[in-house]
């Protein structure tokens, strides 16, 4: 069967398991748009580029799929641009099908690798029908393994290509979900029960990286006495809990900042403890332990000295 670049590339991010599709439809984008939904992906149509954006990157936290928005050429994708920024550095598995215009005389021409790298995304450009399921698959494998956002170039002289057999059949069964982190080491565990048994007052302080892990916490904070809060982003985790603080930081209320800054042990999970979620280091009582819990090594005490590592 013939198919052009672009439906292939369509039906192929369905056939990897892509359910939903975010976006605003254009002449550059309609025929990707109409391939994933003949795929049988649900295509949910926004009045907005950066709102289909900002949706597709919620989609992606709460299901854990990668998500998939698609924008038009040029000012489609400049208008994304604040949702692309926040999926880049939020991490988010996310890919951004935009058409590109290679004629910089175009008034829908913009530098894509440009945009992309100034907000910290990635950069993948189709380049032609014998290199897309190559270019596709490094894409997709970038946006779910490597957990970051990734704008994907589909050239319209690119996207009219004919494909002559189903040379994307490698983008089925590839993984959906990032690789699950190494396992922290024995020492560093019995470290963090010896430190959370000791306390007195422990609180922990949850981020983005545990939205997944709030019943379990909750689980353990019951078991040690520990109070909880979040950081602004994660606000809600521990919604309805007993000791539970809501937000840490700026936005925390005078009470839980007190509460905060009394702990002799907290212990920050999938939190970087930023100048923000701290309120400058004065949530951190002096004579207060810090424990940090990250699957990312490279976080472990980068935004202010801790104690304990895992």
């Amino acid at each position: 069967m013939t198919e052009t670049v672009a439906h292939a590339i369509g039906r192929a991010l369905a056939g990897a398991g892509v359910r939903t599709a975010f976006g605003l439809v254009g002449s550059g984008n309609f025929h990707v748009a109409n391939a994933l939904t003949e795929a049988g992906a649900r295509f949910v149509a926004a009045r907005h580029e950066l709102a289909a954006t900002v949706m597709a990157d919620a989609h992606a936290r709460v299901t854990g799929e990668p998500g998939v928005v698609t924008v038009h050429q040029g000012p489609g994708l400049t208008n994304a641009m604040t949702g692309i920024a926040e999926a880049a550095k939020s991490r988010t598995p996310l890919l951004v099908l935009a058409p590109e215009v290679a004629d910089p005389r175009s008034n829908f021409h913009v530098d894509q690798r440009a945009l992309a790298e100034g907000v910290g995304a990635v950069h993948v450009r189709i380049r032609s029908a014998a290199t897309a399921p190559a270019d596709l698959a490094r894409a997709w494998d970038t946006a779910v393994t490597g957990r970051r956002t990734v704008l994907v170039g589909l050239p319209l002289e690119v996207q009219a290509e004919a494909v002559s057999e189903d040379p994307f059949g490698m983008m089925e069964g590839r993984a959906t979900q990032p690789a699950a982190p190494a396992a922290p080491g024995p020492d560093a565990v019995s470290a963090l029960a010896d430190a959370l048994t000791a306390a007195a007052r422990p609180v922990f302080i949850a981020g983005r990286g545990a939205r997944r892990a709030a019943r379990d916490l909750t689980h353990v904070s019951e078991r040690i006495g520990a109070l909880v809060a979040t950081s602004a982003v994660s606000r809600g985790l521990f919604k309805g809990e007993p000791f539970g603080l809501d937000v840490s930081g700026g936005f925390a209320t005078p009470v839980a900042a007190e509460l905060i800054a009394g702990a002799d042990l907290v212990v920050a999970w999938g939190c970087s403890l930023t100048a923000w979620t701290t309120r400058h280091g004065h949530l951190i009582g002096p004579g207060a332990r810090v424990a940090q819990v990250d699957d990312d090594p490279a976080a472990l005490g980068a935004r202010r000295p801790v104690d304990l590592g895992v």
